[in-house]
């Protein structure tokens, strides 16, 4: 899973002052929409940067002895660490460090000799301890950069972009939700009935997060950089 953020500089000149000069762009009710976006698109350079989210394809899970299997029936997988019950101690599975490495080598990145995890505390009902076990100050691997030479159909050329930093982290459950109604004999309305189950086979399997530095200014570089890891975790184990 991939989160894009972008946001918009102005590409004009500012003045000797330095103020800032926001151009306007106004839509003609008349449908001159394509005409604005063109100007738009010349007033304003988009700067983009991706968040990745990675799942590892580790036998257990990151902080447990729980297997994971993708479509396995609902809460079969999960523990006491799973399900966030009282004195329930998580132990790391040495593997995703492992995994965490490489991708830092592979993404030329300095790795942490010392590193650390944090808690992330947020209320969900797919997150049972009430908080995520991610890293924030210290992540595994910083400061790389990914080469890449973009296709000759998109006018070619070679292209770097930085990688800010890779870190461990662990996934949340799912809910599981369905919809079911009937009509009212003494009424015509229909009454819905929503469920929503939560699914904790997914809490605790390991992740990495690759964020990218905003150096972007396209959706055809945003989308080969994309392509470029999906080929490369493709035919990884």
């Amino acid at each position: 899973m991939s989160i894009l953020y972008c946001t918009m500089r102005s590409a004009q000149t500012q003045t000797a002052t330095q103020e800032k000069v926001k151009p306007q762009v106004k839509v003609s009710p008349h449908g001159t929409q394509s005409k604005a976006l063109e100007k738009a698109s010349k007033d304003y350079e988009a700067v983009i940067g991706i968040e990745t989210h990675v799942q590892l394809n580790t036998l257990t899970k990151a902080f447990c002895s729980c297997p994971y299997n993708y479509g396995s029936p609902p809460n079969t997988s999960v523990c006491p660490i799973c399900m966030g019950l009282p004195g329930a101690l998580p132990v790391l599975n040495l593997k995703v460090i492992e995994s965490a490495v490489k991708v830092g080598l592979a993404l030329n990145c300095k790795l942490s000799l010392n590193s650390k995890f944090d808690r992330k505390q947020y209320f969900y009902p797919d997150l049972p301890k009430g908080y995520q076990i991610s890293q924030f100050d210290v992540p595994i691997a910083t400061s790389g950069y990914i080469d890449l030479d973009l296709p000759l159909e998109f006018g070619g050329g070679h292209r770097k972009f930085g990688i800010t930093r890779v870190h461990m982290e662990e996934d949340a459950g799912k809910l599981l939700h369905s919809e079911g109604g009937s009509y009212s004999q003494e009424s015509t309305f229909l009454f819905v009935l929503t469920i929503n189950i939560v699914d904790l086979n997914r809490a605790g399997v390991p992740l990495l997060e690759i964020v990218s530095e905003p150096d972007m200014r396209n959706g055809i570089e945003a989308a080969e950089y994309a392509a470029s890891y999906r080929g490369w975790f493709g035919i990884w184990e």
